[in-house]
């Protein structure tokens, strides 16, 4: 307690002071060891007193002046650091509200967009298969078609950012999971990515082992996260190449899901910003296809969801390794209900 209101003392003097005051203590203890160690009961002498005092300055003041610089360095360096902390702190706090403010503004626009988009799409749907009569002039026929298919496309998007914005605000999770056979429903995924790899000359192959393993998830998900990543692969692989879905269950009892292709690849910066909401690399295929690089970070934030992990190897005009991977609670075997 009296040390501690001693340091307090020092800490409140100027540099001169506590160091004149921490000398003088330095001396005051030095003669005191002295004459307990060397004199033995006999009188100290003026000159050895005055001997006494100057070995200890000599040694004392460097060393004192030396930590009290250091401690006022450290005493500064731990200001800055507290207030640092503070602005980060405050930074972080922002972005949150920034990052839920966004969320929250893409949900309700995608929402305030979709509903009109599913009356385009309806009335668009009527026309373009004439139910209500033949449209004679076929110019109007083309452009219902090409009104129908924007539609569809717009809103596949706002799906997407819809989907997005939920999970990054956390209004999307997996309670609904439930217990299906998992090879099938990636050899259905496949299907209905036929006609894009006829439309882009890409041929798909499914290596997927008919096992009955079965997967609790939302199968919905699943599909989604399929037709992302095979997708992709099949947008950015030249004509005459392959994509490639392969899996199987691990050691450990988790479910691998491979998709290899061989498109044009990717440097680490590059699958580092593709990952990334809206991320999309510049390649002789940028401008080619359509799409707003929530493809693959909507894939990684759904495999999330189910506990899983998404990993990317690429070599730039070699090809691209995605790797989505399910814990193996949510793995079992026919018959058997996941955990």
């Amino acid at each position: 307690m009296l040390w501690t209101r001693f340091e307090r003392r020092l800490g409140a003097m100027s540099p001169t002071g506590s160091t004149i005051t921490l000398s003088a203590l330095a001396v005051v203890m030095a003669s005191l060891v002295h004459l307990v160690l060397y004199f033995d009961g006999a009188k100290l002498t003026a000159l050895a007193f005055f001997n006494i005092v100057i070995e200890t300055l000599a040694v004392a003041v460097p060393l004192i002046l030396y930590s009290r610089r250091v401690i006022l360095q450290l005493e500064k360096g731990r200001h800055q650091l507290t207030a640092m902390s503070r602005r980060l702190a405050f930074a972080v706090d922002e972005a949150e509200l920034a990052n839920r403010a966004k969320s929250s503004f893409l949900a309700n626009m995608s929402h305030e967009l979709r509903t009109p988009l599913n009356a385009i799409l309806g009335f668009s749907e009527v026309m373009k298969d004439q139910h209500l009569g033949p449209m004679l002039n076929q110019r109007y026929l083309s452009y219902v078609n090409d009104i129908h298919a924007s539609g569809r496309h717009l809103l596949a998007i706002i799906n997407d950012v819809l989907d997005l914005a939920k999970i990054e605000a956390g209004k999307m999770n997996v309670d609904n999971a439930a217990q299906f056979e998992l090879a099938p429903v990636l050899v259905s995924s496949l299907a209905m990515l036929q006609g894009l790899g006829e439309k882009y000359g890409v041929t798909v192959h499914n290596e997927i082992p008919e096992d009955g393993l079965q997967l609790k998830a939302v199968e919905r998900m699943v599909r989604q996260i399929v037709i992302n990543l095979v997708g992709n692969a099949i947008k950015f692989t030249p004509a005459g190449g392959a994509v490639f879905l392969s899996g199987g269950r691990r050691p450990d009892g988790c479910y691998e899901i491979a998709v290899r292709d061989t498109g044009v690849g990717m440097t680490e910066k590059e699958m580092v910003h593709a990952l990334m909401p809206f991320g999309q690399n510049d390649n002789r295929f940028t401008g080619k296809h359509d799409g707003t690089g929530l493809g693959l970070p909507l894939a990684k934030a759904m495999l999330e969801l189910h506990d899983g992990t998404l990993t990317m190897a690429s070599v730039p005009e070699i090809g691209t390794i995605v790797t989505m991977i399910f814990p193996a609670h949510r793995v079992s075997a026919r018959g058997l209900v996941a955990a």
